[in-house]
């Protein structure tokens, strides 16, 4: 995104960008959803189950799921809040974003539990398995994506008014070109999520900076290597 210098620097985000993101995440608790209900389907449809004596759902996946389920709903209604409220211009809107962040953070965090719980539980396995890792892949990727710009988009915006002020995030293109009124694009930080989740690490010649931005990394290092430990392994081991 290319900032003219006659461009004032409190509009950005712009509402365009502001809703990208909160739709992005949006999808989240979303995909989080169908992958439960693709769970229940198999395991109430398998005349195995039904007929067995050990069909009961234990009660922690129980909680889990109505821990979801509500965190969801929340969700989907906060986005449709916040993109109405960005037509008004609520000054207080960033906290409203972390407040977002937050909760579909924690939807995934139960998801990937409720999911880890219905492998060994439901016995769910094979190319299941697979599937329902690529769903949770795909959400962990899009919460990221969400908090990547929302640490390093602010850093980036006084990087334009205070040269010398570090970035969260250090990109290729400012090292290109220094003095260019530059702020990543959404493309950019997908980009960076993307990579950093398949090589569990910051992508070639991006630098992790600030604090907040390390700790989102390890945290999403952290979440692949469960996902691959415990889920992606799991479906390979019981391939037929």
């Amino acid at each position: 995104m290319e900032i003219r210098a006659h461009q004032p620097l409190h509009h950005l985000p712009n509402r365009k960008t502001n809703t990208v993101y909160i739709l992005a995440l949006t999808l989240s608790p979303i995909i989080n959803m169908l992958v439960r209900w693709i769970v229940f389907q198999l395991y109430w449809s398998d005349p195995v189950n039904s007929l067995s004596g050990e069909n009961v759902v234990p009660p922690d996946h129980w909680i889990v799921t109505i821990l979801s389920s509500v965190l969801e709903v929340i969700l989907v209604a906060m986005a449709v809040v916040m993109v109405k409220s960005l037509l008004h211009q609520v000054r207080f809107f960033r906290k409203l974003l972390l407040s977002f962040g937050v909760l579909a953070t924690i939807d995934l965090v139960l998801n990937i539990i409720a999911t880890i719980i219905s492998i060994y539980s439901f016995h769910v396995g094979s190319f299941l398995l697979l599937g329902l890792s690529i769903g949770i892949y795909i959400s962990l990727n899009l919460v990221f994506f969400f908090w990547y710009w929302y640490d390093d988009f602010p850093t980036q915006v006084r990087r334009l008014l205070h040269p010398e002020a570090p970035c969260s995030i250090w990109f290729p293109r400012e090292a290109v070109d220094s003095n260019a009124r530059w702020i990543p694009t959404a493309l950019d930080y997908l980009y960076f999520t993307v990579i950093s989740s398949n090589t569990m690490g910051p992508p070639e010649n991006h630098s992790v900076i600030g604090d907040k931005a390390k700790i989102l990394q390890l945290m999403q290092s952290s979440g692949m290597l469960i996902l691959l430990v415990l889920v992606v392994s799991r479906a390979v081991n019981t391939l037929e």
